[in-house]
This record gives structure tokens, C-alpha cells and sequence, in this order.
């Protein structure tokens, strides 16, 4: 174990001496290293499409192959027929409807000669004479036979109450003969009554009937007149309008052929310049179109060309940065395992490396007196020890026997400790 020490130290000797030239080393690459990944953080990346706009035809670059034609055309217009004469009219005014009846001068009253037959009835009192002289007779015959007989005073009695019987019979029956004459007079005054309004309605009937006839007949007449001038007009305008349709027609058809002889002429001449100026349009407008084609089609490989570009040079500062990367890594382990055989070196003989980060093929194979894992394991780095070596885990003893080295391993000081570290090989 001493000889083990003893080249622990001689390689801390020559580790010393490489130190300043892996520390100028690092220093460089660290220096390159943040170069390369500022160049990389500032890289710049430009869109060149940005700035780029649709090459296009304006309207104000395209040829038009067009002009404005006008054709003209006179004619005759033929005027609207013309309203009726006012004679017409005239005779229109007097047609109308059938005029009312007036019946103020109709017969009325003891005018139509009409008369109660029953007015004059008498109250007949023949009968009644004669009835009560029969009365008065047989009276007196009775008187001269109760004389006769002898009677005395009681057949005078019933013989003057049967006179006053007799008499009022009599002047009932002339009562029943006023009341049946009145009642006769009253049906001859409501027959009257009604022969009058019959009258008097025949004769309305047969004014109105012939107020109507005549209304007709003036109405026909005026009809007929109406009708035979209105013929004699019409046929008037139809021969004035045929002859104005037949001026008009041979004017419009002189006036259509010779529009139709310029319209042609026109349109031929127009044609053909609207040929020309087609072809002339055509070809300009190709022209620019190829033009404008051009034209995006360079801008656009210019700019793809300038991000391909672009993304090259990106592409480029990566690799540098992952080349410093690698650099600065091999560097700063370099440094770090001979940082370590330095520490090594200068470690006392009680204290050796015994973080868990810096061994492999750890293994358990018992406890110290005072409980504490003893382990056979290995160093990752062979410059600290080749070989199997038995010892403890710095993560699991007091903190007391734990010295923390600089470079943020952990170090172990066995003289605190009921365990001994050992090399097995």
C-alpha cells in the first residue's frame, strides 16, 4: 500500500506539470466555444421572401383592343291617333239613363170621378108606421072588447103594456136599420179608398211606362246618330292613319336600308380595326406577361438561393459549435483527471476518493462494528487506482469523516473510520 502511495505521489509530480498547458488549453477552448455559440445565438436569419411582390400586368400596362362606335339612325315617328271631335262628344253628353216618373199631374180626389154609392142611404120607416098603426088596431080592439066584456081596470093594464111593447119594438127595429146603413157607408167609403189608389197607380204605371218608351226612343235615336258619325270618323282616321303608316313605312324602310349600308360599312371598318388592335394587344400583353414571368421567377431562385445560403452559413456555426463542444469537453475532463492525480497526490494517507459518481461495479459484502457498508468496487478513472479496491460509499458514513474536494467529488478519512481501504489486486 506504501509503494501505491508513493506513485500516487510521483504522478501528482508529473500532473502538476501538465496542468498549466491543459489549463491554457481549456482556457482557449472555452474561449472558442463561447465564440462559436454567440455566433450561433446572433445568427440572423432572414426571410427574403419577405420583400418579394407578385410581378403582375397593370391595367395601366395592358394594351385594350377596343374603341367606342356610335351609330345613328333617323326615322319617323308616327304619332298617336287623335281624340274624338267635340260634336262626338256632344252627343255622348246626351246619352244618360232613363229618366223618373212624375206624377204631380195625375187625377186625385172627386177629380177621378169616383163616388161612395153608400152615402146617401135612408133609414126606411114605412114598416114602422105601418106596424105601429097594426099596433094601435089591434090596441084599440082589445079595448073595445074588454068594454064588452066587462074586464075592468087589470085588462087595461096588460093591454097599455103590451102598446108600450109594441113601441119599443118598433123603435128597435129603426135603430137596427141607422147602424147596418152606417156600417154599409163605411164599406163604400173603403171600396172608394181603394179604387182611388188603384187608379192612381195604373195611372203612375202607364206615365212611368211612357216616360221610359220615350227616353228609349231618344236614347236609340241618338245612338243611331251617334253610331253613323262615328262610323263616318273612324272610317276617316283609318284611311288618314293608313296613309301616315304607309308614308311611315316607306320612310322608315328608306331610312333603315341607308342605316343599314353605314352600319355595314362601319362595322366592316371597325372590324378590321378591331382585328388589328386585337393582334397588336395580344402580342404586348404576351410581352409583358413573359416579362412579369421572368421576373418572378428570378426573384424567387434569388431568394431561395439566398436562404439556402443562409442556411448554410447556420448549419456551418452549428458544426463549429458542436467541434468547440467536443473540444471544451475533452479538455475539461482532461484537466479534471489530472486535476484528480494531482489531488491524489497531495491526498494524505488516511484520505482517499469515495464518491459513488467516480466507481463501478459496486458490490456489498459486509458490515464494520459500527454498522457501516463495506463495498468492493472499482475506479472509473484508472488513474486513481487500477484494480478491485475495498472501502466505503461516501454517501452512507458520518459526515465527521467526509472531506469535500474542489473539484465536487467527495473524499473519505479512513483514520475516522472502523473500515479499513484497501487494494485487493
Amino acid at each position: 500500500m506504501g509503494q501505491k502511495k508513493k506513485n500516487n505521489r510521483m504522478a501528482g509530480k508529473i500532473a502538476e506539470g501538465d496542468q498549466a498547458d491543459l489549463l491554457r488549453k481549456q482556457s482557449a477552448a472555452q474561449q472558442q466555444y463561447d465564440t462559436d455559440i454567440g455566433a450561433l445565438r446572433d445568427f440572423e436569419v432572414t426571410d427574403f421572401y419577405d420583400s418579394l411582390s407578385a410581378t403582375t400586368i397593370g391595367r395601366d400596362n395592358v394594351e385594350m383592343a377596343s374603341q367606342d362606335l356610335k351609330f345613328n339612325r333617323d326615322g319617323v315617328l308616327q304619332e298617336g291617333l287623335g281624340e274624338l271631335p267635340d260634336y262626338v262628344k256632344a252627343n255622348l253628353a246626351n246619352l244618360g239613363p232613363a229618366g223618373t216618373t212624375n206624377v204631380a199631374n195625375l187625377a186625385r180626389g172627386a177629380d177621378t170621378g169616383l163616388t161612395n154609392t153608400m152615402r146617401n142611404l135612408q133609414v126606411s120607416t114605412a114598416g114602422a108606421a105601418l106596424q105601429a098603426q097594426e099596433a094601435d088596431q089591434s090596441l084599440a080592439a082589445t079595448q073595445d072588447l074588454i068594454a064588452q066584456t066587462g074586464s075592468g081596470g087589470g085588462g087595461a093594464s096588460a093591454l097599455a103594456a103590451a102598446a108600450a111593447r109594441s113601441k119599443a119594438g118598433i123603435a128597435a127595429d129603426i135603430d137596427m136599420q141607422v147602424k147596418q146603413n152606417e156600417m154599409l157607408r163605411a164599406q163604400g167609403e173603403s171600396t172608394l179608398q181603394k179604387d182611388l189608389l188603384g187608379q192612381g197607380n195604373l195611372a203612375s204605371q202607364f206615365d212611368l211606362g211612357q216616360q221610359q218608351f220615350n227616353k228609349q226612343q231618344q236614347n236609340q235615336f241618338a245612338l243611331t246618330q251617334f253610331g253613323a258619325e262615328n262610323q263616318m270618323n273612324m272610317f276617316n282616321t283609318g284611311q288618314q292613319q293608313q296613309q301616315n303608316m304607309a308614308l311611315f313605312s316607306a320612310a322608315n324602310q328608306m331610312a333603315q336600308f341607308n342605316a343599314g349600308q353605314n352600319m355595314a360599312a362601319s362595322n366592316s371598318e371597325f372590324q378590321s380595326m378591331a382585328n388589328a388592335n386585337l393582334q397588336n394587344a395580344t402580342a404586348i400583353n404576351n410581352a409583358l406577361a413573359q416579362d412579369a414571368q421572368t421576373q418572378t421567377s428570378f426573384d424567387l431562385s434569388q431568394a431561395a438561393g439566398q436562404t439556402q445560403s443562409q442556411s448554410n452559413q447556420y448549419d456551418v456555426n452549428a458544426n463549429l459549435l458542436d467541434i468547440s463542444t467536443n473540444e471544451l469537453n475533452e479538455i475539461d475532463a482532461k484537466t479534471a483527471e489530472n486535476q484528480a492525480v494531482i489531488d491524489l497526490g497531495k491526498m494524505s494517507k488516511k484520505s482517499f476518493f469515495s464518491d459513488r459518481r467516480l466507481k463501478k461495479n459496486i458490490k456489498l459484502i459486509g458490515k464494520s462494528n459500527s454498522g457501516i457498508n463495506i463495498y468492493l468496487f472499482e475506479y472509473i478513472n484508472k488513474l486513481l487506482g487500477e484494480g478491485v479496491f475495498q472501502g466505503v460509499m461516501s454517501d452512507e458514513i458520518p459526515a465527521h469523516a467526509i472531506v469535500k474536494h474542489h473539484s465536487g467529488y467527495y473524499c473519505v478519512d479512513y483514520s475516522l473510520l472502523d473500515v479499513e481501504f484497501k487494494s485487493l489486486t
